[in-house]
């Protein structure tokens, strides 16, 4: 109910891809007991199929990672090693994403290596080419 009393025209800005076209998102099941999941965290798929949150060792080119499109409560971690039913969720495994919206598990930076395998999936980032000279000529 409060909704209907907010400030006219106002709005929070979160969104994740710079660019709509090209997309691509998919419907993933995630590992149970790993709390709750942000929007925008990289995900990475286990030899059992579900997807988790991806820490900086998981971001390699042999696994497949999206980057999850909605908050989802795995629940907590499961007692004596019993599996939960997986929740599942939008997530994108390849679009053009804004820089910084994107973050490993616990919030973790990506860093530039990070990068270039996430690109290498067709997950790419909208930001400016750092480099401060470019050389074109013919040695």
């Amino acid at each position: 109910m409060s909704s209907l009393y907010n400030k006219i025209g106002e709005s929070t800005y979160d969104q994740l891809l710079a660019d709509p076209q090209g997309a691509d998102v998919i419907a993933i099941s995630c590992t149970p007991g790993k709390g709750i999941v942000k929007r925008g965290t990289v995900m990475f798929r286990e030899t059992t199929g579900m997807y988790s949150p991806a820490a900086a060792a998981n971001v390699v080119s042999t696994n497949m990672l999206a980057v999850i499109n909605e908050t989802v409560d795995t629940g907590a971690a499961p007692e004596g090693g019993a599996v939960t039913t997986a929740e599942d969720a939008a997530a994108y495994r390849a679009g053009r994403f804004i820089d910084g919206r994107v973050t490993l598990a616990e919030d973790a930076a990506l860093t530039a290596e990070h990068k270039v395998i996430l690109r290498l999936q067709n997950i790419v980032f909208n930001q400016k080419d750092t480099a401060q000279e470019f050389n074109n000529s013919v040695s």
